[in-house]
C-alpha cells in the first residue's frame, strides 16, 4: 500500500507545474538534506516544477526532514512511500510517477546535489521521442566528509571534484553524443539518478518493470524498451551535471554485474516493450512467465 503525504501549496492554488521532480530516498537523512537544499536553489523555475520525494520505507527522521522543508519553500511537495521490502526503486519511481501531476518528469537520486540550472537545461532540452540521462560527479568520501547545507548554498561543494573525476565525466559525455550520433543499439545507456523523459513517453512503455528487486538492471530494461518504440537516450552532461556525495554501497549491490540479483531476469529471452508490472499493473499471457522470471530462485 502506497502513502501518498502533500505539503505547500495545493494543486487548485496554482497552474500545472512543467516538471516533476522525483527524487529518491531510503534511510539517508543527511543526502537528502543537502540534495534539498540544492533544490531550493534551482533559478528561473519558480512555478513551474512540483517536487515527488519518493521513498523506499524509511523509519528514520525523513519524513520530519521533507515536512520541515516544506514549510521554507514555494512549490508543492510530495512524499511517496510504502512499507519496506528490499530495495524497490522500481516501485518507487511509479509511484512518484502516479502521484505526479506534470507532462515532464526528472528523476533524480536523493545523494546528488543539483548544480542551479539543474531543472531549467531539463526543462530547456525536453522533446518528445528523446530521454535525457547523465552521469554524475562522483565525490570522495574525504571529500563528502564534511559537507553541508551552507556548503550547497555557497557552492563550495563544486570545487571537491578531482581534475581526474572531471576528466571522466567529459570523456563519457563526449562518447555518449558519439553514441547517439551513430544510434547505437545499446548505448548511452541510462542513468536512473538523472533521467529526464515526457510523461507520454513513459507512459508508452508502461515505466519501470517492477520485478527488479535488489540492485540493478530496471534503468538498461527501461532504456532497452524505450529504444524498441523509437526513444532514444541522449546525454545531459554538456549541460548541466549533478554531484554525488559519497555513501558505502547498497548491500544488494554485487562487486560485479553478472552476480547481481536481477541479471537472469533483465537477459530473459522474452520481454515486451510495455512490462507487465509497471505503472499499470497488466493481465496478459505473458504476466505468469515474467512473474515467474521475478522470483528469486530465477535470478
Amino acid at each position: 500500500m502506497t502513502l501518498i503525504l502533500r505539503y505547500g501549496r495545493s494543486e487548485d492554488s496554482a497552474a500545472r507545474p512543467d516538471a516533476a521532480l522525483i527524487a529518491s530516498t531510503y534511510q539517508k537523512p543527511r543526502h537528502l538534506r543537502l540534495a534539498l537544499a540544492s533544490i531550493a536553489l534551482q533559478q528561473r523555475v519558480a512555478g513551474r516544477f512540483e517536487l515527488v520525494i519518493i521513498d523506499d520505507g524509511s523509519t528514520d527522521e525523513t519524513f520530519e526532514i521533507i515536512e520541515r522543508f516544506a514549510a521554507t519553500v514555494d512549490f508543492p511537495v510530495l512524499l511517496t512511500t510504502h512499507r519496506h521490502d528490499g530495495f524497490q526503486i522500481a516501485k518507487c519511481r511509479n509511484e512518484g510517477v502516479a502521484a505526479s501531476s506534470a507532462p515532464y518528469l526528472i528523476f533524480v537520486d536523493g545523494d546528488l546535489i543539483l548544480p542551479p540550472d539543474f531543472i531549467c537545461q531539463h526543462l530547456r532540452r525536453r522533446r518528445r521521442g528523446s530521454v535525457f540521462t547523465g552521469d554524475c560527479y562522483r565525490l570522495t568520501e574525504e571529500a563528502s566528509a564534511d559537507l553541508d547545507e551552507a556548503a550547497v548554498r555557497s557552492g563550495t561543494y563544486r570545487d571537491r571534484v578531482s581534475a581526474e573525476e572531471l576528466a571522466r565525466v567529459r570523456q563519457a559525455d563526449r562518447r555518449a553524443r558519439w553514441h547517439s550520433f551513430v544510434r547505437h543499439r545499446r548505448y548511452p545507456t541510462l542513468f536512473g539518478g538523472n533521467v529526464g523523459i515526457s510523461r507520454a513517453d513513459y507512459e508508452r512503455v508502461n515505466g519501470y518493470d517492477e520485478n527488479f528487486r535488489g540492485w540493478g538492471c530496471e534503468d538498461d530494461d527501461l532504456g532497452h524498451r524505450l529504444r524498441r518504440v523509437g526513444i532514444r537516450p541522449h546525454s545531459i552532461n554538456r549541460w548541466t551535471c549533478a554531484y554525488h556525495v559519497w555513501h558505502p554501497r547498497e548491500p544488494s549491490c554485487p562487486t560485479e554485474w553478472l552476480d547481481g540479483p536481477n541479471v537472469a531476469y533483465y537477459l530473459r529471452r522474452h520481454r515486451e516493450y510495455r512490462c507487465l508490472n509497471g505503472l499499470v499493473k497488466c493481465q496478459g499471457p505473458g504476466a505468469a512467465r515474467d512473474a515467474q522470471a521475478a522470483l528469486p530462485s530465477a535470478a
